[in-house]
């Protein structure tokens, strides 16, 4: 038995959405997902591993950002 196809949405329509609601979604190829909390094995692993790319970036012209953090990806 198969899942009815969800309705996609515009990225526009998901900006708008996001602003109206408290919870972390993600936009991927139309569809919106609500995404769960993450454990607290990976908030350690997860905030160590910044800790160590944000020492070593320190005065480069690169920088970390610790999630969430919005990124548009696409195919060229």
């Amino acid at each position: 038995m198969s899942r009815p196809h969800p309705n996609k949405i515009t990225l526009e329509e998901f900006y708008q959405l996001r602003e109206k609601v408290d919870q972390t979604l993600e936009f991927i190829a139309g569809i919106v997902y609500m995404t769960p909390s993450p454990s607290t094995k990976h908030q350690r692993v997860s905030g160590r591993l910044h800790a160590k790319l944000f020492n070593f970036l320190e005065g480069k012209e690169c920088e970390v950002f610790h999630a969430p953090f919005d990124i548009e990806l696409s195919r060229c």
